[in-house]
């Protein structure tokens, strides 16, 4: 079962940073070297220094990225930066972001979860991750002894009592952060600390599954903490605190909830297999051809992103390969999933445009293993289409393959089923930001 608690979270002090603009930063799978450096710059305690500090060519096994956000880490409590809340608590958020031209709120409460085997289908995965930065998430957890960022997971609440029962406890009560981030995005954070809530709420979500949405690796990193820590000491309390994990739990059927594409950029690719892909790609998809110049480009990219999303239930997708002047639309020919994987991949993974991408594309025309898909640095992933196509555009790669978002049904059902699709199938989007609240592992 769920054990979904309060918690004394620690939080920057609003008296000594009035500006939590300057200090938040999304998850740090999500930001690039440039925009690294610009969290760095933007205050001396921002936390991109704890969950995703510089690397340097001097870096040894005793000062390196892991062993500097420990002491910042400590430092910052020292000095009365971030503050341990004395009394438990829910944290419940709201975010009203902009999408598709129009302003969203999402709403969600930060606690601690029971860390649970997903085999035990309490907590269900979705999508499979990398063990790169498995390793380095658990460095993090291992120097720092801490959640600085929360892992994203959903229930089912069709009823809305969970969320009711939430709203109803803070509408009359002023935030005790309400700040815009830096893409202008408004944030508001209330402690609920009623005990009769904790319970209630509590016992609600005893009997549910939670699913991760965002923060894989996180959470499997937690799990493998804590398992080493049970190694040492042959057998843990259950409160200890290592047999938890700092969570954002939002409801399945919020309506601010949103699902972004991810789509694919490769630029280490052979000449030869460019020029060929599309004639060999011809025996799985049907192709359309959309060719422009220089003058049209825009207007033809236009059509190309209209009959891609057009297909969003029928695996279509888009491609676009350097110095071919040209868009291709890709629809999977009837039945090719269910001959090449029909005794191999179940039908819930079969269905998926991530899957038909991987195995097809990624694998059977561009000839990746394994290995290569494990590794981060041979695939580009991106939520946002511009960025993909002008990476092909000007030269910087070879090839951008354009999806649609993964469906929350879809996601549900594979869970469900205990499978994992591949690697990078969804981006839940805005982020839970990193910062808001941070749990102390040995507190």
């Amino acid at each position: 079962m769920a054990r979904v608690v309060p918690f004394r979270g620690i939080l920057y002090d609003p008296d000594k940073i009035p500006n939590f603009k300057a200090v938040i930063t999304p998850p740090h799978d999500v930001i690039s070297v440039d925009e690294q450096q610009e969290y760095y710059e933007a205050h001396p305690q921002n936390m991109i220094r704890l969950v995703l500090g510089k690397i340097y060519p001097e870096d040894t096994k005793h000062d390196n990225r892991y062993t500097r956000a420990a002491k910042l880490f400590r430092d910052w409590l020292d000095e009365g930066i971030l503050k341990q809340d004395k009394e438990p608590a829910f944290y419940v958020t709201e975010i009203d972001y902009r999408m598709d031209g129009e302003v969203r709120t999402r709403f969600g409460f930060i606690s601690l979860v029971g860390l649970e085997r997903f085999e035990k289908g309490v907590i269900l995965p979705h999508e499979k991750t990398f063990s790169a930065t498995n390793a380095d998430r658990l460095k993090l957890i291992e120097a720092c002894r801490a959640n600085l960022s929360p892992v994203f997971a959903l229930f089912s609440e069709p009823d809305n009592e969970i969320f009711g029962s939430l709203r109803t406890a803070v509408e009359r009560l002023p935030a005790d952060l309400d700040f815009e981030d830096l893409k202008g995005y408004r944030h508001r954070l209330w402690r609920v600390k009623h005990h009769q809530i904790h319970k209630k709420i509590g016992q609600k979500l005893a009997d549910r599954s939670l699913y991760i949405a965002d923060g894989h690796h996180r959470y499997k990193a937690a799990l493998e903490y804590r398992n080493q820590v049970m190694s040492r000491q042959r057998s843990l309390a259950p409160n200890d605190p290592c047999n938890f994990v700092m969570m954002y739990l939002s409801s399945m059927h919020d309506s601010g909830l949103a699902i972004r594409p991810v789509h694919r950029v490769l630029c280490d690719v052979e000449k030869g297999v460019i020029e060929t892909f599309v004639r060999r790609a011809r025996a799985y998809f049907d192709i359309e051809t959309l060719n422009f110049d220089s003058l049209n480009r825009k207007q033809i990219e236009e059509g190309f992103l209209a009959k891609v999303r057009a297909g969003a239930t029928n695996k279509v997708l888009g491609a676009a390969l350097r110095d071919l002047k040209s868009f291709y639309v890709l629809r999977v020919k009837e039945g090719v999933m269910e001959h090449l994987f029909g005794q191999e991949i179940p039908r819930p993974l079969r269905e998926l445009d991530v899957t038909m991408v991987t195995r097809v594309i990624l694998q059977e025309l561009m000839g990746l293993d394994g290995n290569a898909l494990d590794d981060e640095r041979r695939i580009l992933y991106t939520s946002r289409v511009d960025k993909a196509l002008d990476a092909v555009h000007t030269r910087k790669c070879a090839m951008a393959l354009i999806l649609n978002p993964t469906r929350l049904d879809q996601i549900q059902q594979v869970s469900d089923a205990g499978l994992t699709m591949p690697r990078k199938s969804t981006y839940f989007y805005p982020k839970v930001m990193s910062g808001l609240v941070i749990n102390k592992i040995d507190d």
